[in-house]
């Protein structure tokens, strides 16, 4: 990616040593990321870095919205988010007047007044753009709000050619280019959405002003009904349905209701230069074969994130998926029958069900105070870690001998080893001498002996 600064003033000058990241998004929002490092190859464009100047990106200019200057070793780093330039222009052009009073508007009609006063021209393809809508005093706001607010009514696409807003139905190229798992794609993520499900909506027709009766009154509920129950959808109120067109009514309940489950693709795709780069873009569509989440179909590209390092690939966010109600509703059933097998009439796992092939997994439920989910698994002790045993417990065992008989052996005490006697008491015994040829000694009766020696000396000792 070639980047150049601009400043309000004209200058233009060119930058090295950055990295930077294009975004384009779902939302038609497009920005810039730049970090640029201070060298003596950029000073003369480093300090043009600022608020409100602009980045010129592969010939597209993005204006400066943040900077952030941060010091890097011995030089200076800054880090800069810069919006698409036209997004910008439409966003600060504010759009005075309004259409009048309530009247039929084309989309060209209501182009003109969002556009007004932002220098800004159009382009309007019309195929399946001809619809007219019942308007009161549109206008009165940021033209891009307006222009927000007629894409909307329409369910088109818009996108800016230098001063020019281009309109269609759609924009994207219906390309041949195919996007394969392992091949030319890798870090494939899907995101399942169920935020917006809703599974049943009302419609009411014009109102008669004494009886507050409608004219028409509908109401439609969605098969996913079956499953995930009644969900209600925010009303639709049109005094444009009355009795002759209820069947318009009916279609555009079915058309506003969101009872499909959506899933959104990101990948991170690798060009294959010798097959021939493909020239992907946001808007186009591609044939994505990713085969672990069974996509084999033709997709929308809504985001585009591309780097100005030549070694990382681009990231793609896809359209969102929309899963077929039909195939929802075999699974669902396929299911349930299933699980009807399982239970008797009062809820109960059937006698019939539960045999030794039955598996209890960590979902689930037991009684108070009986969870086998939560018995602790032990190893083995070691004499620095618990197990089966303590630590200390380990140690005590591991110093046990075991003699050729399979007893415990002990060892001898001695005057500074404990063994079958205390150190202490081994020093006391040692004390006590003994002729292994003189005659056996009664310790009880030499015990009375010397208290009674002891008495008569006393008594002798008394004359």
């Amino acid at each position: 990616m070639e980047l150049l600064v601009k400043t309000n003033r004209g200058e233009v000058e060119a930058l090295t040593d950055y990295d930077c990241t294009v975004r384009e998004t779902s939302e038609n929002e497009k920005s810039l990321d730049v970090t640029v490092t201070k060298t003596s190859w950029n000073d003369h464009s480093f300090e043009l870095i600022e608020n409100e100047n602009i980045f010129v990106c592969d010939g597209e200019e993005y204006v400066i919205k943040k900077t952030t200057p941060a010091t890097a070793n011995d030089t200076i780093k800054i880090s800069a988010s810069a919006i698409y330039k036209p997004l910008i222009d439409l966003a600060d052009n504010y759009v005075y007047s309004k259409s009048g009073k309530k009247k039929k508007m084309t989309i060209d009609d209501m182009v003109a007044i969002a556009l007004e006063g932002s220098g800004y021209s159009f382009d309007i393809s019309p195929e399946g753009l001809t619809s007219t809508f019942e308007l009161e005093d549109f206008g009165d706001g940021f033209s891009n709000d307006l222009l927000r607010d007629i894409l909307d009514k329409y369910k088109a696409e818009y996108a800016f050619s230098g001063k020019k807003v281009v309109i269609a139905k759609e924009l994207g190229r219906d390309t041949d280019y195919q996007i394969r798992h392992k091949f030319n794609s890798r870090d494939e993520q899907t995101e399942v959405d169920t935020s917006s499900l809703k599974t049943y909506i009302r419609g009411f027709g014009k109102q008669n002003e004494k009886t507050k009766t409608y004219a028409v009154e509908l109401e439609y509920t969605s098969p996913l009904a079956e499953i995930y129950g009644i969900k209600h959808a925010a009303p639709i109120r049109d005094d444009a349905y009355t009795d002759k067109n209820a069947d318009e009514l009916e279609l555009r309940l079915q058309e506003e209701l969101t009872d499909t489950i959506e899933m959104s693709l990101t990948l991170t795709y690798t060009e294959l230069k010798h097959f021939g780069v493909q020239d992907i873009r946001k808007g186009d569509y591609v044939w994505c074969m990713i085969d672990p989440f069974g996509i084999n179909k033709r997709i929308k590209v809504v985001g585009v994130e591309r780097y100005s390092d030549p070694n990382k690939s681009p990231v793609f966010t896809f359209g969102k998926l929309k899963r077929d109600v039909k195939s929802v509703l075999k699974n669902f059933r396929k299911t349930e029958k299933r699980v009807s097998k399982l239970f008797d009439a009062s809820g109960k796992v059937k006698g019939n069900i539960v045999g030794s092939g039955i598996r209890v997994g960590a979902d689930s439920n037991f009684d108070d105070g009986y969870d086998p989910t939560t018995i602790p698994k032990y190893g083995p002790a070691t004499a620095v870690s618990d197990g089966l045993l303590t630590s200390n417990d380990y140690q005590k065992i591991q110093s046990i001998v075991v003699g050729p008989d399979g007893k415990p052996q002990v060892d001898m005490a001695s005057a500074t080893k404990a063994g079958l006697m205390s150190s202490n008491d081994y020093v006391k015994l040692s004390k006590i001498g003994v002729s292994s040829s003189g005659p056996t000694i009664n310790l009880n009766k030499l015990e009375s002996d010397l208290t009674a020696l002891t008495a008569r000396v006393a008594a002798l000792e008394e004359k």
